[in-house]
């Protein structure tokens, strides 16, 4: 999905959180080939400012650099995760 929405604007950051430990994480993107940013939030200072107190934890941020939708838990349905992805990207790319 990032590779196709990527030259339509569509900007994907992940951040490891910092009560994870940072060698699985990074196994984790080198094992997955992971085409967007991952860094980590080692100070918890990204996840304060956030909210964010579980993982993973999923944030929808606007062009405009407002937090427009959250999402807490691991989804369960892939074709589902990727019709409401689809829907979310489009509204957060025409907005």
């Amino acid at each position: 999905m990032y590779q196709k929405y990527h030259p339509k604007g569509l900007v994907l950051l992940s951040v490891n959180v910092s009560w994870d430990k940072e060698r699985p994480a990074r196994q984790y993107v080198d094992v997955y080939h992971l085409p967007f940013p991952v860094g980590r939030d080692a100070d918890g200072r990204i996840g304060d400012l956030y909210g964010v107190e579980a993982t993973p934890t999923t944030l929808f941020i606007g062009k405009d650099g407002k937090l427009r939708e959250r999402v807490e838990g691991a989804p369960e349905d892939v074709k589902g995760i990727e019709a409401g992805l689809e829907q979310r990207i489009g509204w957060l790319l025409a907005g």
